[in-house]
């Protein structure tokens, strides 16, 4: 496979909540996950309705080892944080693992691996979005967010399907396949993946998402 340097793009979404969130179906929908490319960039941009005030930063998808077994995809997060009370700012440069699943009509399914510890254990749960935590990006887990106040409500539910649904249907599997064939508990995860994704498309257009 011929490793090619995509162009940069920028992308734009503004928003009311609190916690900036990056999700995984914004890149796919936009091409950062394009497995033909060996390093894309591009960069994103909150900006608060009430106060104006706006948050942004860059970041890459790279493959290591591209096109090969020993193919490692992760995503580069590089942003300048600023602590609430000091005012003191910090210049931020650190990777993100990207993991994939099989989706249910073929293809796969990219996921974050969680970076964070959470007293004193490491994360690593694989997760469709991740939130800006103090000075990082991680799950809602880590950071204790409450999901409903987030992205059930309003413009930002995904139809009957939420993220911690499909979550919790993956926790359930204990084996995805018997003489060949789906398990039932892996084929329900799959459908309320599928509906998710399926979801979060529609309401992207519904609200003229700018990137």
């Amino acid at each position: 496979m011929i490793s090619v340097k995509c162009n940069k793009k920028i992308m734009t979404r503004k928003i009311a909540e609190q916690s900036n969130a990056l999700s995984i179906f914004w890149l796919k929908k936009n091409g950062f996950l394009n497995k033909d490319c060996s390093h894309i960039s591009g960069g994103i941009k909150w900006t608060y309705g009430i106060s104006g005030k706006s948050n942004n930063i860059s970041f890459s998808v790279v493959r290591n080892n591209q096109g090969t077994p020993q193919e490692k995809t992760y995503l580069n997060l590089r942003y300048t944080s600023t602590d609430r009370w000091s005012g003191e700012k910090t210049d931020m440069n650190y990777n993100i693992d990207l993991v994939t699943t099989p989706c249910h009509y073929g293809g796969e399914r990219y996921w974050f691996v969680c970076p964070l510890h959470k007293n004193g254990v490491y994360c690593g749960k694989r997760v469709g979005v991740i939130y800006n935590i103090g000075k990082w990006f991680g799950c809602r887990n880590c950071g204790e967010i409450a999901y409903q106040a987030q992205f059930e409500g309003g413009k930002f539910r995904f139809g009957s399907v939420t993220e911690p649904d499909v979550e919790k249907a993956y926790s359930e599997i204990k084996r995805k396949y018997y003489n060949g064939k789906p398990t039932r508990k892996y084929r329900r995860y799959l459908r309320l993946r599928d509906k998710m994704d399926n979801s979060w498309f529609v309401i992207a257009g519904k609200i003229g998402m700018k990137f």
